[in-house]
């Protein structure tokens, strides 16, 4: 139950909004988007963090979240990191990140006796169809597809001296 892993940047945004984070002592916003592919399948992307706090800009298939939590339920209350499965990025912040998104779009609720617990919200199915009926109205979206740590390029006309220009050089 990994994240999607698409390639093409056929995807439209059926929804661009900012929710506030779970945390009680976490401040400013997740900015996120719901996504569709030419196959109507739904994704969600964050797309920001107010507090430059790291995230994972990979697409979290919505069918991914409903296979995980169809078996949960009504009432019964789950931790931010059951989302942890749906992600391939390890950032400690994804799955509550996640939950705080789900909770922006009625799909959880908070239980009432813990803030941070979550119990499941309007059913999921509904919530896919009212996504793909903005379909028409949808612009296209380019996915801003993570990229590894590459090391800098040296640049020999840097301050380096012989020495340290010679142990940069392949051999």
């Amino acid at each position: 139950m990994k994240a999607a892993t698409q390639t093409s940047n056929s995807f439209i945004s059926l929804k661009s909004a900012k929710t506030s984070k779970i945390g009680l002592r976490s401040e400013g916003s997740i900015h996120y988007h719901v996504l569709a592919d030419p196959a109507s399948n739904l994704y969600f992307n964050i797309t920001g963090n107010d507090d430059d706090g790291y995230y994972s800009k990979e697409l979290i298939s919505v069918d991914s979240i409903e296979k995980l939590l169809k078996d949960i339920k009504p009432n019964v209350g789950m931790s931010s990191s059951v989302f942890r499965k749906v992600f391939i990025g390890q950032s400690n912040n994804n799955p509550a990140f996640l939950a705080a998104i789900l909770r922006s779009e009625k799909l959880l609720k908070p239980m009432e006796d813990a803030v941070k617990k979550h119990c499941l919200g309007i059913d999921l199915g509904k919530w896919k169809s009212d996504m793909l009926k903005l379909s028409g109205k949808a612009e296209k979206f380019l996915l801003e597809v993570p990229q590894k740590s590459l090391p800098k390029s040296v640049d020999p006309s840097n301050d380096l001296d012989d020495t340290e220009f010679d142990l940069l050089q392949p051999k």
